[in-house]
């Protein structure tokens, strides 16, 4: 750990800043689009949703099976109220 130290100390002398590691991009959500009329859709990691909800409304619930980290269990389409988020919590 000291290594590490003296290291960013000749950096920054040499420098005249620190380099920190780029922060992870926030990514926007992934959703069928809206003109999407099929009952299931892939998400670009590989997980499969199926299309649910009442008459006006879509949802897109995750196929329990096809779950991959960093899917979310469900997608809002249209729905009612704005009861729900955009996704739910990912896997």
């Amino acid at each position: 750990m000291f290594k590490s130290i003296l290291k960013s100390a000749a950096v920054v002398a040499t420098f005249g800043m620190v380099m920190a590691p780029a922060a992870p991009a926030v990514a926007a959500v992934a959703k069928p689009p809206a003109s999407f009329q099929g009952q299931w859709w892939t998400h670009p990691l590989g997980c499969e949703y199926s299309r649910a909800g009442r008459p006006g409304e879509t949802m897109w619930f995750l196929i329990v099976n096809t779950r991959k980290k960093g899917c979310p269990a469900y997608i809002a389409g249209n729905t009612w109220g704005g009861i729900y988020r955009a996704e739910g919590s990912k896997s």
